[in-house]
């Protein structure tokens, strides 16, 4: 597949080929009679209706309860495979052969040791995988796409939020009247979705700004993801692009009052100051300068917040105690994962109950709804050589979108780290889509791996 670079009128915006891709050459050559006929549905707004789909399917509590994910996913997955299959993909776009290979050897490896073959789990989790894969296949402007949507999202769960905010203070409870919307969803007690937000009527939720999400931490990771994607790829943005877009995913991130992702927010405005100077026409040290300040500032008023110091100190309490639910606390999951990874580093225990909680089997039936520490989660199911693939092509990925610069990858990734640490976001498709960009290097670029396009996302807005 040709790859071109992409560049503005004036010639002077100039991207690696890994990056920038003309639409015209994704289809030389490449498609079948069959795709052209559903030539209609490969425009950009269907590649953001196809990025939302997914991004629902991964935190939305409507979709995600058992009895809806059950007969959900497998359908999505069949869609997104027909028209897969139906266009001939060219060589060399991304390579799924390292994934394949990996948890190809530790689902047999798995199933030989316990001797059982959990059916209905795996082929579960097989569903969830093949739609990442999709995804990565039928969206070429994978990180420009995902900006699009989480930017919408965010001003979506913005207006509901404080649309409840505003009518709690003039004695109208917004967020009670949508009950009689709520769907049958398996989140906690005086919590409910209608598929477009979230509400909670606990005390230390119902100021809190969860979005479409299961709960408000979620609705941080996935805005911080697209605050990681924004500022690696600054170079396709005008000043003001990019700065609209990074102040409303930022407030968005306010709203959560998630500890996790004020803490990430910290590491994000290192790498937007970092991604500013990098593209700075005067001088490098001044958006240096004003993200120190501002970070510093945040840092200050954050302390001084009742939900960060209490909420840490408390976590470090009931997970060095093992009191109450430990075992589901950011931090005493990763305690109580440690036994299992220490015990089988290498394959993990599977996502069956049976296996992955063979040592705590009065606990079966939680891993359904994932423990409290999505990364050392995912390494108790599949080892830590899984976890490490998944970091490499993450690390890999982002180093690509910014051109080489090995920094700003790095500090996207510990971002990233930071919320996987908050939430079990591996268990759903948009997170295990990074899986497939492995695309071969060639002369120290990536044959082919376009990750963004100025055609879907302009540089001049």
């Amino acid at each position: 597949m040709a790859v071109v670079a992409g560049s503005d009128e004036g010639g002077s915006l100039k991207q690696p080929n890994y990056i920038g891709t003309v639409a015209q050459s994704q289809n030389t050559g490449g498609e079948s009679s069959s795709w052209r006929r559903v030539r209609i549905l490969s425009d950009s707004n269907w590649r953001v209706l196809l990025m939302l789909l997914v991004v629902a399917m991964s935190g939305d509590p409507a979709l995600a309860t058992p009895g809806v994910a059950k007969i959900f996913v497998p359908t999505v997955a069949v869609i997104l495979g027909i028209l897969v299959f139906a266009r001939k993909r060219p060589k060399g776009t991304f390579r799924a052969g390292p994934f394949v290979a990996l948890f190809g050897a530790i689902i047999v490896i798995q199933s030989v040791h316990f001797m059982m073959f959990p059916m209905i789990t795996i082929l579960g989790l097989l569903c969830r995988i093949f739609v990442a894969y999709c995804l990565v296949v039928l969206i070429p402007d994978f990180v420009g796409t995902y900006i699009k949507v989480i930017l919408g999202l965010a001003i979506l769960a913005m207006s509901f939020y404080f649309a409840n905010l505003a009518g709690s203070a003039v004695g109208i409870d917004v967020a009670g009247a949508t009950k009689p919307l709520a769907l049958p969803v398996s989140t906690n007690a005086g919590s409910w979705s209608f598929l477009l937000h979230s509400y909670s009527t606990d005390e230390n939720d119902s100021t809190r700004n969860a979005g479409l999400f299961w709960e408000p931490g979620a609705l941080a990771g996935y805005v911080h993801l697209g605050l990681v994607f924004l500022c690696v790829s600054r170079s396709f943005y005008t000043k003001r692009g990019f700065l609209v877009r990074f102040l409303v995913l930022s407030a968005c991130i306010l709203t959560t009052k998630s500890t996790m992702g004020y803490i990430a927010f910290l590491v994000v405005m290192l790498l937007a100051g970092m991604s500013s100077a990098r593209h700075s026409s005067r001088s490098r040290f001044g958006p240096i300068l004003v993200s120190l300040c501002a970070l510093a500032l945040f840092l200050y008023l954050a302390l001084g917040q009742d939900f960060i110091l209490p909420k840490i100190q408390n976590s470090i309490m009931v997970s060095t105690t093992k009191t109450g639910d430990w075992q589901a606390d950011r931090l005493g999951s990763i305690l109580f994962d440690l036994e299992y990874i220490s015990a089988r580093p290498l394959t993990g225990w599977g996502v069956s109950d049976t296996t992955r909680l063979a040592l705590d089997q009065d606990l079966e039936g939680t891993v359904l709804t994932g423990r409290g520490n999505g990364m050392s989660d995912f390494t108790a199911k599949f080892g830590i050589p899984a976890l490490i693939l998944w970091i490499f092509l993450l690390y890999r990925m982002l180093t690509h979108v910014s051109s080489g610069h090995h920094g700003m990858a790095a500090l996207g990734t510990l971002v990233v780290l930071i919320m996987l640490n908050d939430e079990c976001f591996l268990n759903y498709p948009l997170f295990l889509a990074f899986f497939f960009f492995a695309g071969p290097l060639r002369n120290g670029e990536p044959a082919s791996a376009p990750l963004h396009s100025k055609g879907a996302l302009p540089c001049q807005q």
